[in-house]
């Protein structure tokens, strides 16, 4: 018989940002998504990925206000002042790189017809 483990849940865990990418949406055509490797002893992989897709109308300087995206920039601006100087959304992001931060699940977009709101992992601590 095949052993069935109890699957852990967790609201937070420490990691350290290792990679910031932009990748092409597997769940759209001609869409794109910024992928985090997070590296983390919580996994059995070591690794914790955040996908957070790209909208259609942002540029590389700019993001629709209220989307995941801008809402995820101003989680890390809150932690970093100093990425609202950075002009472009990859390189906001790639500030993470190298750090270690406290990450905790946020909603950051609202319900919908039904559809319940996605939650992200947002650093909310540095850890030094």
């Amino acid at each position: 018989m095949v052993e069935r483990t109890e699957s852990k849940e967790f609201s937070e865990f420490e990691g350290t940002v290792e990679q910031v990418e932009e990748v092409d949406s597997k769940l759209k055509d001609n869409s794109k998504q910024y992928k985090l490797s997070l590296k983390t002893q919580i996994s059995s992989t070591g690794y914790m990925y955040e996908w957070i897709n790209i909208p259609e109308t942002a540029k590389g300087d700019s993001v629709p206000e209220g989307s995941n995206l801008d809402k995820y920039l101003i989680e890390v601006e809150m932690l970093h002042s100093e990425v609202k100087e950075i002009s472009t959304v990859t390189d906001a992001l790639k500030f993470l790189v190298g750090k270690t931060y406290l990450f905790k699940k946020k909603k950051l977009g609202k319900s919908y017809k039904g559809q319940e709101a996605k939650e992200f992992w947002v650093p909310v601590k540095e850890i030094q």
